[in-house]
């Protein structure tokens, strides 16, 4: 199971209570329009592997993609 999310508390949440359990996926696009939106997670989806990343924290930017396990 993920999580798709725009909001950084689930970040928090990962680390304080399910670090390990769940993948949570924390979308960071300025402005959060929906083609910004679109255009991050295209660029998340061609360089990551989910199976890979089972469990852990990622955060997507449209520059930069931060995987925290």
């Amino acid at each position: 199971m993920a999580i798709l999310t725009l909001d950084l508390d689930f970040a928090q949440i990962y680390h304080t209570l399910k670090k390990g359990t769940l993948s949570v996926i924390v979308i960071r696009a300025n402005p959060a329009t929906a083609y910004s939106l679109l255009e991050t997670l295209i660029i998340g989806h061609r360089k990551i592997n989910l199976h890979q990343t089972k469990n852990k924290l990622i955060i997507i930017t449209k520059k930069k993609i931060k995987i925290i396990t």
